[in-house]
């Protein structure tokens, strides 16, 4: 039988110890070094997901930029509306008689115009009878007619710049009715139109800066 004396029993027992502690720090770092990696791994997985989300919205946002500029460059009627002072200020008398446009302000005399009028005496009765229309009407809005073209039926074929630079339409009952320019300003104090107002492509241009939307006119025989 063997003995073993205090000390040496004490060495055996501390070499135990230390073997599983030796042991238990091993299993521990290997666990942790598991634990590491998998979270790692979450974390770039993440990563990679929010990634596309990010991407498509840096992407958007110039495509609703690019939009706004396409919308705001539509085509559309060009028209020219003067601010509310001169609609107050201003009034138009057209005399057929006399073949004059008379602009006034304030119910005073500012100036006095050559027109051209319907081929057709009288008041209009049907569309396409060339006859100017009477009564008190109002201007309904202004348009760039510098592009238009019409043909007079004389055999001239279709003419640009028939209307002049502005087309200053009335609200009078009738189809297309209005004051405009001329490319013949020869025909001015005539009984020569369609049933329009005709003026000299300055004086429509000068006109149009004194009238706007809702400014009355008086066409009278």
């Amino acid at each position: 039988m063997r003995y073993e004396f205090g000390e040496e029993k004490a060495k055996r027992k501390r070499r135990r110890t230390i073997f599983v502690l030796a042991a238990v720090l091993m299993l521990l770092s290997v666990v942790a070094s598991g634990l590491y990696f998998q979270t790692k791994r979450e974390v770039v997985s993440v990563q990679e997901q929010k990634a596309p989300a990010v991407a498509a919205t840096n992407i958007k946002v110039p495509e609703q930029m690019a939009k706004k500029p396409a919308e705001a460059t539509k085509d559309k009627p060009k028209q020219s509306l003067p601010q509310q002072r001169p609609q107050a200020l201003y009034s138009v008398i057209i005399d057929k008689s006399d073949y004059s446009l008379t602009l006034n302000k304030e119910n005073e005399v500012e100036k006095v115009y050559d027109v051209a009028i319907g081929k057709n005496p009288g008041q209009k009765q049907k569309p396409g009878d060339l006859r100017t229309p009477t009564g008190t009407f109002a201007v309904d809005e202004i348009l760039d007619s510098s592009y238009w073209k019409h043909d007079f039926k004389d055999g001239k074929g279709e003419i640009e710049g028939a209307y002049g630079p502005w087309f200053i339409s009335l609200e009078t009952g009738w189809e297309g009715i209005g004051i405009h320019g001329t490319h013949d300003p020869s025909t001015l104090r005539t009984m020569v139109s369609e049933g329009c107002i005709r003026m000299k492509n300055e004086e429509v241009a000068e006109l149009r800066t004194k009238v706007g939307v809702g400014t009355k006119v008086i066409i009278r025989e």
